[in-house]
Parts: C-alpha cells; sequence; structure tokens
C-alpha cells in the first residue's frame, strides 16, 4: 500500500496521542513525565494533547491502510520551527526510514509556505538510530554544536565558594533581552575577528557554513528559551564577560554558561559556577551545568571536575536546516 503524508485530522490526532502515551515517541521520557498517573494520562489525551497538537501546533501523520504509521508535530517559536515529537511505527532498516523522511519534507515544504522562517530543527535523542542523521545529512540539515555535552553533580558541591572579587552577577528581565542575546551566545564560540583584505577567509562547514554563520542560526534557535528562563549577566570590573542562563526541572538547577573565552577553565569561571547554587538559592537536589559550544566545556572540564561535576553526554540533539 502506498504512503499518504497529509494534515493530522481530528481523529488522527487521537491516534497520534495513543502513540504517544505508548512510547511511540521521539521523547518517551518527556510524554511519561505527562502521564505518570491515569488522571494525567486522562487530561493529557482528552484536553491538553488535542489542544496542543491540533491549535497550537501543526500535525503531519503518514498512513497506509487508514493507518497512522508516523507522525510529526512541528512547533513554531518566533522565527523558528522545529519538532515537538516524531515516530514512525516501522523499523528504520525498512519503510520506516522512508516513511520519516516523506514526513520531514512535508513538514519543511509547510514552513517554507508560512513564510518569514529562515530556519528549521529536527530534534532527536543521542542514541537515535543513526540512519536518522545519515537521512538528515542528506535532506541539508546539520548537527548543530549547541549544548551537546554536560556536567553534573548532586547539591551540595564538594567546593562551595563565593563570587570571586571584582565579579557580578546582574539579574535581566527576559522579555527585554532578546536583542543582546547573540552577542553573548558569540562569546562562547571563540570567533576570529572580521578578516582583513586579502585575508584568507574563514573555513567552511555543516553543509558550506561558516562558523558565524552557523552560530548566527543557534542565536535565532535559542530566542524561544528566554521566556522559560532566568537570566544574569556575569560582570568583570564592571564589563560583561558573560551569561548564565537558569532553568529549574524537578529537582534540578541547570546552567548554561557562555563566557568570554579568557574565562574558560580559570579559577574565576570555577568560582562563578561554585557560587551560583548558594546565589540562587538552591543547596539540594543536583546542578546540571552546560555551554553553548563544545570547545568551552572541553577547556572548563578539569577545572569543573575539582568542584565534583561529571561530565556527561547531553542526551539531546538538535539539527538545522536553513530555508
Amino acid at each position: 500500500m502506498m504512503t499518504k503524508i497529509s494534515r493530522a485530522s481530528k481523529a488522527q490526532i487521537g491516534a497520534v496521542l495513543d502513540l504517544m502515551l505508548a512510547g511511540v515517541s521521539s521523547d518517551p521520557a518527556s510524554i511519561n513525565a505527562l502521564g505518570q498517573s491515569w488522571w494525567r494520562r486522562l487530561i493529557f489525551r482528552r484536553i491538553f494533547g488535542p489542544r496542543m497538537l491540533h491549535s497550537q501546533m501543526e500535525t503531519f501523520v503518514a498512513t497506509r491502510d487508514d493507518q497512522v504509521v508516523g507522525y510529526l508535530v512541528l512547533q513554531f517559536e518566533g522565527e523558528t520551527a522545529g519538532t515537538f515529537d516524531w515516530a514512525v511505527t516501522e523499523p528504520l532498516d525498512g519503510e520506516g526510514i522512508d516513511t520519516l523522511g516523506e514526513l520531514i519534507e512535508t513538514a519543511l515544504d509547510h514552513i517554507e509556505e508560512r513564510g518569514h522562517i529562515p530556519l528549521a530543527y529536527f530534534g532527536m535523542a543521542r542514541e537515535t538510530d543513526p540512519r536518522v542523521a545519515a537521512l538528515l545529512e542528506e535532506m541539508g540539515f546539520w548537527l548543530a554544536d549547541y549544548q551537546l555535552s554536560q556536567m553534573r553533580a548532586p547539591l551540595p558541591l564538594a567546593e562551595p565558594a563565593q563570587l570571586p572579587a571584582g565579579i557580578r552577577i546582574k539579574p535581566q528581565i527576559a522579555q527585554r533581552f532578546s536583542p543582546h542575546l547573540c552577542e553573548f551566545i558569540r562569546m562562547d564560540f571563540d570567533l576570529p575577528d572580521d578578516k582583513e583584505e586579502g585575508e584568507t577567509p574563514q573555513p567552511a562547514s555543516a553543509q558550506g557554513l561558516s562558523l558565524a554563520d552557523q552560530v548566527d542560526a543557534l542565536c535565532d534557535l535559542h530566542q524561544s528559551t528566554l521566556r522559560a528562563s532566568k537570566l544574569y549577566v556575569v560582570e568583570e570590573e564592571g564589563e560583561a564577560v558573560g551569561l548564565i542562563q537558569k532553568f529549574t526541572w524537578k529537582d534540578e538547577l541547570r546552567l548554561l554558561v557562555a563566557l568570554e573565552p579568557f574565562l574558560w577553565g580559570t579559577e574565576t569561571e570555577q568560582q562563578v559556577v561554585a557560587a551560583m547554587p548558594g546565589y540562587l538559592d538552591k543547596q539540594s537536589g543536583y546542578l546540571r551545568v552546560r555551554t553553548f559550544s563544545s570547545d568551552h566545556l572541553n577547556t572548563s572540564r578539569e577545572s569543573l571536575e575539582a568542584l565534583g561535576l561529571v561530565w556527561q553526554e547531553a542526551p539531546w540533539q538538535r539539527w538545522i536546516v536553513g530555508l
């Protein structure tokens, strides 16, 4: 039977929600968290889920013989569009990978038709079948160097600290910070100065994009996180040298750190990280630290390990494509 790709009807959204709750999802852990008890599952299945997938997002389904064999749910935030969830019911070494490709192509066509959206992203767990990464590369996506690793430890830390002399942490108003976000993200990638005339241009990578262009894409991607976080600018002797973005999830304090490269791996950075749980009045549970770039966390790894933090690969990847 031929596979049909279409926008989901209300009945098909119900079938998609049933698949999600049965664990057929790109992010089953998060879906399971929504349905930890029977009444939460019922509310998600009957009220919140249909509202999200039908009214707040765009849901596409693959059907064969009137059965849903795959789905992809798009969410839109500002100038980006990305996957909320996706899955196929068939093995990826068979028809499943073709079905997924058709779902992605349909979703990208839909995003382009909306206009004014320069990029899209596809989220997937690190342990996802490598066939999916190969498919994305064929379709022009590139793996973003974006929070690909993390360091984690129980609180309190082995070496809590006070903020170093000369360092100030200044809270920001998230709704007003958007115009300044990219300058801080750029810090975390140690971008070279603008090339003077006659110099060799910066090498391109990731589907032909320069590092500067990749970082610009990450700025657009990251804008949607501001409303769900609290922001703190790090100042040294009155000069802005970094950004700390705070998220909370259950008993975990999550810090996303961007700093000028001269601070990577230094005692100053170590003391700032060690002081943040106390500054934020969080002394139990867990601390998770991420940076935007892999280079930053790799450089700081040894220093942060001295605090008791353990390096890990982050569980999630973002793949980006320009439109």
